[in-house]
């Protein structure tokens, strides 16, 4: 099993360091930089932060220095959009919250669709079998940018049953549970009927 799984990994590697390679040189080629903003900045500034940050560098010198702060260092260099932080420092910040919200949403997901998906698969070709799909179909079709605001509309805004932000209690967490969970469990209802 340890060997499948690292051959597995192996095997993510090369498309992986592709797609790294690959995205690294479209933001080279794409036209603007980070320091292009509503207010232009003088051109000494400029050129001082552009050295600051290797931008003035041969592109093939960037892709070397990037590789080995990103290889090495493990290092993913700084944000530009929030001044002074490092996009290590605001993925360790954020990596808990989603960490959280990914397991509550597959829990959702798999409480809700795996029974939905074998009772549709038990009732096959009945009205209720075709009812639990419909459902699923509507959960699938339902993208998570209408249903989050509508989620909030009605919880939050008219019912005042569920905060409408923050991550503290359980209360905070129902929402975008739900919303990152729904669509989920909508395919995987899909999945266990076909299954059964």
């Amino acid at each position: 099993m340890i060997s499948y799984i690292a051959k597995r990994i192996a095997s993510i590697l090369p498309s992986l360091f592709a797609v790294l390679t690959a995205l690294f040189f479209v933001l080279r080629v794409v036209p603007g930089g980070p320091f292009d903003a509503d207010r232009k900045l003088p051109p000494e500034v400029e050129r001082s932060l552009r050295d600051y940050y290797d931008l003035s560098a041969p592109v093939y010198i960037q892709y070397k220095n990037w590789l080995v702060r990103l290889i090495v260092h493990q290092d993913l260099g700084p944000t530009f959009r929030y001044g002074g932080r490092s996009v290590n420092e605001i993925i360790r910040l954020s990596l808990p919250y989603s960490a959280q919200l990914g397991f509550f949403a597959a829990l959702l997901a798999l409480g809700i669709g795996i029974p939905l998906g074998v009772y549709a698969a038990t009732k096959h070709n009945t009205v209720k079998d075709h009812a639990a799909m419909a459902v699923a179909m509507t959960g699938v079709s339902i993208p998570r940018f209408v249903l989050a605001p509508l989620l909030i509309l009605i919880f939050s805004l008219k019912l005042y049953i569920f905060p409408v932000a923050r991550w503290e209690t359980w209360r905070h967490m129902v929402l975008p549970v739900i919303c990152a969970g729904l669509p989920l469990a909508a395919y995987i209802a899909r999945l266990s009927r076909t299954g059964m």
